[in-house]
């Protein structure tokens, strides 16, 4: 009776494989789930048989052999994305290959290069891994925010959804559904991996790019925090520019700036020293400045030369070469090189008597009561006029000029002089 059965489903199967044959190109969704219903009915029949005769067994492996040879034909009727719908309803052993037909197709020409896309994409998503890591690194050090977090979260959920795609089962299986849905051909699926994993790291490669850009905006944020006197707040964005683009030059001057107001030489000094590497011609100054106030003047003088020598190439405002000049004079006077240093004082003055610059100097004083030492040092009697304008026109801006308008104030007693007290 169970070798009735085996025979029975045995020629179901047979005549349902012949019926797929003379249909040709013309196969339907019913001849195929026909045959594989007949497929079925053979397993069971097979495991209830107590024993096979070798011409059944023969018979059995024949029309297998049959089957796989028409599975090119059903793949070109039955989608991939099919097969994986029954199989979802039927849930068939994993023995049961005829429900998955779709994996039988005989290979592309294309295929024999999906071994190049695999390594590709491999590679392409590690280094998308390494660039958002980059990224992620330069954002957070130093301190994210709101802003940092935000801008970080969308490329790192994309990342690692890819790179989930390629390392997890369930993700390769949920990207092989998306693809087949999208009605990509198996042969190409590779090639859409890989695809996709170049579109990934030009994304991720140009927001790299644009940090520079993020990192500009942070300065430009903080320089607005200084000027309202948020200190701390200035502090961070400038940080936060220089994590995002360690050689952004206007941040570590302003940094250094900052630093200076909060009497913090040494760290002042790093940025400067950092945006002078990048030719900032305030830069060169603030940092000649220290160097005076520490009695380095080779240091200071060799400074500010190249600073002047930058500001004329890059057409710098007058109020930069008016401190450039400024401070030249004040080092030359140090150095005792008196004529030198009057030359200087009066070129940065001439800059200062124009109103368009003189508003953008914080003191248009300072040279005066320079030049006024230096005349004082060279016994020339028009010195008691420049003690006038340095009192006139001085501030107490740093202790350098507190004690400059001070010196003024008393020289003008002693002369007899009528002083105006300065800002």
């Amino acid at each position: 009776m169970k070798n009735s059965q085996l025979d029975t489903t045995l020629e179901y199967y047979k005549t349902a494989i012949d019926r797929l044959k003379a249909a040709g190109t013309s196969i339907d969704t019913e001849q195929v789930l026909e045959v594989l219903n007949a497929r079925n009915a053979v397993q069971v029949a097979l495991k209830d048989a107590t024993f096979i005769s070798t011409s059944r067994l023969k018979q059995l492996l024949e029309l297998d052999a049959e089957l796989r040879k028409q599975a090119g034909q059903i793949n070109k009727v039955i989608k991939a994305e099919q097969f994986a719908l029954w199989r979802e309803s039927i849930h068939p052993s994993a023995e049961a290959w005829w429900w998955r037909l779709e994996n039988l197709s005989p290979p592309h020409k294309w295929d024999s290069w999906d071994w190049l896309w695999k390594g590709l994409v491999v590679a392409g998503w590690t280094a998308n891994l390494s660039l958002l890591i980059n990224i992620a690194t330069r954002f957070f050090s130093g301190g994210a925010g709101l802003l940092g977090a935000s801008a970080v979260i969308l490329p790192s959920i994309l990342a690692l959804l890819q790179a989930s795609s390629e390392l997890t089962k369930a993700g390769k299986e949920g990207f092989d559904k998306l693809l087949t849905k999208l009605n990509i051909p198996q042969h190409l699926q590779e090639e859409a991996k890989l695809g996709s994993t170049l579109l990934m790291t030009i994304f991720l490669l140009g927001f790299w790019l644009t940090l520079p850009s993020i990192a500009q905006l942070y300065n430009r944020n903080g320089l607005n925090n200084y000027q309202e006197g948020k200190l701390g707040a200035a502090e961070q964005d400038y940080l936060k520019a220089i994590s995002l683009d360690a050689d952004n030059a206007d941040a570590h001057y302003n940094l250094g700036n900052l630093y200076e107001d909060l009497q913090d030489f040494e760290k002042a000094r790093k940025h400067y020293q950092i945006a002078v590497g990048s030719d900032v011609p305030d830069a060169y100054n603030n940092l000649a400045r220290l160097y005076i106030q520490d009695k380095k003047y080779s240091q200071a003088t060799a400074l500010l030369q190249n600073g002047l020598v930058k500001a004329k190439e890059q057409n710098s405002s007058p109020e930069v070469r008016y401190s450039l000049f400024k401070n030249l004079g004040w080092v030359r006077f140090e150095q005792g090189r008196y004529k030198e240093a009057q030359d200087t004082l009066k070129a940065a003055i001439g800059m200062a008597n124009n109103p368009e610059v003189a508003k953008y100097i914080g003191n248009t004083g300072a040279a005066h009561c320079i030049l006024a030492q230096a005349m004082e040092r060279e016994k020339e009697p028009t010195a008691l006029e420049q003690w006038q304008k340095c009192c006139e026109q001085g501030s107490t801006l740093n202790a350098e000029e507190d004690a400059w308008l001070h010196l003024a104030h008393q020289k003008l007693n002693k002369a007899g002089i009528c002083k105006k007290t300065g800002n």
